[in-house]
C-alpha cells in the first residue's frame, strides 16, 4: 500500500485516468484526450540510460502527457524533463505535454523556467511545462459537487498547511467524497487520510475526541465518525495480532515445561516464572531445543553456574620436547 501522499496520488492517477482530465479541464479549461492510458513510466535509449517519472500516459494519434507531482525544488528535472520530453518527440513524432502539479507557489514559478538553459554564446535549450499550481482558489475550485473525485486533489494540496481554513478544506473533501460510489468512496477516504501530514492528522484526531468543543458542521460529523471507525478497526487488528502472539507463547511456554517434567528436570517456581515472563518466540524454540538434550534446568534456559562463568580456561600443557623425539 502506498505510504507518502505522492505515491497515494500518483496510484490515484494511473488506476483513474480519467482523473488527471478531470484535473486539467477544471483549472485550465482545456480537454485531454480521452484515449490516454497509463504507459510504462521508465523511459530508455539505445545506450543504457533511463529516466524514471511519476506518470506517463499516451494515447491515440501518438498523444502523450508525462506528469510530474513536485513537492519541492529539485536541480536535476533542469535535465530530466527536456531529455524525457524530446525522447517522447523523437518516438511518437508529436509534441505532448509535460504537467507539473504543485501545492507550493515557490515551486510553481520555479517549475515554469527551471527548464531553461542558455550558453555564453547564445545556445538555448528550453521546455516550459504546464504547471498546475494548487493554492487557495484552485482548491476551493477542486471541491466541486458536479466531480466530487477533484475532492483528492484539494486534501493533497493541503499536506503542508494545518490552520483552520486547511481542516475545512479536507472536512469539506470528506464531505463531497460521500456523494461517489461506495467502492470509489472508500478508497478516497482512505486515499485522503494517506496524504495528509501527521500533524493534521493529530488536530483531527483531537477534533473527533472533543466534539463538544468545536462546532460540528455536518461535513466534520462524517469525517469524525470516518475517523472513529478507522480507529476501531486498527484497534481490533492490534488487538488481534497481540492475542496471537500471546498465544503462540503460551504454548511455546507450555511445551517447554511439560518436556522438562517429562525428562525429570523439575523446574523452581523461579526458573517458571522466568519461562513464563519470556515472549520471545526465538529464545523460547532455543530453549527447547537445549531442553531436548540438557542435564539440568539452568542448562536448558542457557544458565551457567557462578562457578563455571568464573572458572579460567587454563591452556593445553605442551608435551616436553625430549617426549616428542622418543
Amino acid at each position: 500500500m502506498p505510504s507518502t501522499p505522492h505515491e497515494v496520488l500518483i496510484v490515484a492517477l494511473r488506476e483513474q485516468p480519467g482523473l488527471l482530465g478531470a484535473l486539467v479541464s477544471k483549472l485550465t479549461g482545456v480537454q485531454l484526450p480521452r484515449s490516454l492510458k497509463p504507459a510504462d513510466t521508465t523511459l530508455r535509449f539505445v545506450k543504457p540510460a533511463e529516466l524514471r517519472l511519476d506518470l506517463v500516459l499516451q494515447g491515440g494519434r501518438r498523444r502523450w502527457v508525462l506528469v510530474e507531482l513536485q513537492r519541492s525544488v529539485d536541480p536535476t528535472k533542469r535535465r530530466r524533463w527536456p531529455l524525457a520530453a524530446s525522447l517522447l518527440f523523437s518516438q511518437t513524432g508529436a509534441l505532448g505535454d509535460v504537467l507539473v502539479i504543485t501545492a507550493r507557489r515557490a515551486v510553481a514559478r520555479w517549475a515554469e523556467r527551471v527548464a531553461c538553459v542558455r550558453t555564453r554564446l547564445g545556445t538555448m535549450l528550453q521546455l516550459k511545462p504546464v504547471v498546475l499550481h494548487l493554492g487557495d482558489a484552485e482548491g476551493k475550485a477542486l471541491l466541486d459537487e458536479r466531480h466530487p473525485e477533484l475532492a483528492l486533489f484539494a486534501a493533497w494540496a493541503m499536506q503542508h498547511r494545518h490552520g483552520p481554513g486547511a481542516r475545512a478544506v479536507v472536512e469539506r473533501a470528506f464531505e463531497l467524497t460521500e456523494r461517489l460510489p461506495r467502492a470509489l468512496r472508500r478508497a478516497q477516504q482512505r486515499a485522503i487520510l494517506s496524504v495528509l501530514s501527521e500533524r493534521m492528522l493529530e488536530l483531527l484526531r483531537e477534533a473527533s475526541m472533543n466534539p463538544d468543543k468545536i462546532p460540528e458542521t455536518p461535513a466534520a460529523r462524517k469525517l469524525r465518525l470516518f475517523l472513529e471507525a478507522q480507529g476501531r478497526k486498527k484497534g481490533r487488528a492490534e488487538g488481534e495480532a497481540k492475542g496471537r502472539a500471546e498465544g503462540e507463547a503460551k504454548g511455546r511456554q507450555d511445551a517447554l515445561l511439560t518436556l522438562l517434567r517429562a525428562r525429570g528436570l523439575s523446574p523452581s517456581q523461579d526458573d517458571e516464572a522466568r519461562i513464563r515472563a519470556c515472549a520471545d518466540a526465538a529464545k523460547l524454540d532455543r530453549w527447547i531445543a537445549q531442553a531436548a538434550t540438557a542435564t539440568t534446568v539452568r542448562a536448558a534456559l542457557g544458565t551457567k553456574t557462578r562457578a563455571a562463568r568464573a572458572r579460567p580456561r587454563t591452556p593445553a600443557r605442551s608435551r616436553p620436547a625430549s617426549a616428542s623425539r622418543s
